[in-house]
């Protein structure tokens, strides 16, 4: 199944506003330009939102990627996402073989 760039955002917010416990709509999430601006992204957040995000796209985000830049805003999460996908149906992403899931 290939899902639109809009798509995955879509489906990220659901799981933030869902594992985060999140009092917004869907909208005040896509009209934010930096996630830590709406609620403070901890470690216990990032955590919850990356196992949020592997259960949702039956993906599974390497150590190796985690990273702050990944988590500043809705653009890069979304993007980084997709490229997961593209990596997980491809077999590989960026040239290396990633085909954890």
């Amino acid at each position: 199944m290939h899902l639109s760039i809009e798509d995955v955002k879509d489906r990220i917010v659901e799981v933030m506003i869902r594992e985060l416990e999140l009092t917004l709509n869907p909208e005040e999430v896509h009209g934010t330009s930096r996630l830590d601006d709406l609620f403070g992204m901890d470690s216990i957040a990032i955590t919850e939102l990356i196992i949020g995000i592997e259960k949702e796209f039956t993906i599974k985000i390497p150590a190796e990627d985690l990273s702050v830049e990944i988590f500043q805003d809705l653009e890069t999460l979304t993007e980084y996402v997709k490229k997961r996908l593209h990596g997980k149906t491809t077999g590989s992403i960026e040239g290396q073989d990633k085909t954890q899931c």
